[in-house]
């Protein structure tokens, strides 16, 4: 700046050939000190880059990522044997009940059969209306899987002998 400063201030004097050192200088040493300024830039960005570069790949850093990377892999693990375990949990209800609904389904129609042979002993000493109506509700009982209503039936047929 000083250098345009005493070009200016030669040009006032009226020394034009001077000025026009001046300028020329003034000019080409603005271009190197931006070229300077630029190349500081650069060189700073450089050794910032190369700082965080030998960071990342030092042995405590390693270290650390190794050590999360087995953290997480081990919530991982974690997290699918309690999910494996909620499914397996899930499927054994399920099939649980499954196999009492089909157990209870067997031993209705069981119960069922036993008061049919039961009903069928007893038809001789059966008014044969009171036998139908006995019929007909084991038939109910019996469709809707009813085992505490076949259960009164059955008191209600031994009530009658």
């Amino acid at each position: 700046m000083l250098l345009f400063v005493l070009g200016f201030v030669c040009l006032q004097f009226g020394l034009a050939l001077l000025m026009g050192l001046f300028y020329l200088l003034a000019s080409k040493v603005m271009l190197l000190a931006l070229a300077l300024l630029a190349l500081l830039g650069v060189m700073t960005l450089f050794t910032a880059v190369c700082r965080e570069l030998r960071g990342y790949f030092s042995r405590e850093s390693s270290a650390l990522r190794q050590l999360l990377s087995l953290q997480i892999r081990r919530q991982d693990v974690e997290r699918l044997k309690f999910a494996k375990c909620r499914q397996l949990s899930y499927l054994t209800r399920f099939k649980r009940q499954r196999l009492l609904a089909a157990d209870n389904r067997k031993q209705a129609r069981e119960l069922s059969d036993a008061i049919d042979h039961e009903l069928q002993a007893a038809k001789s000493q059966l008014p044969t209306s009171r036998y139908k109506d006995l019929r007909k509700a084991l038939r109910k009982y019996r469709k809707q899987a009813d085992s505490a209503a076949m259960l009164a039936l059955r008191r209600q047929l031994h009530v009658a002998d």
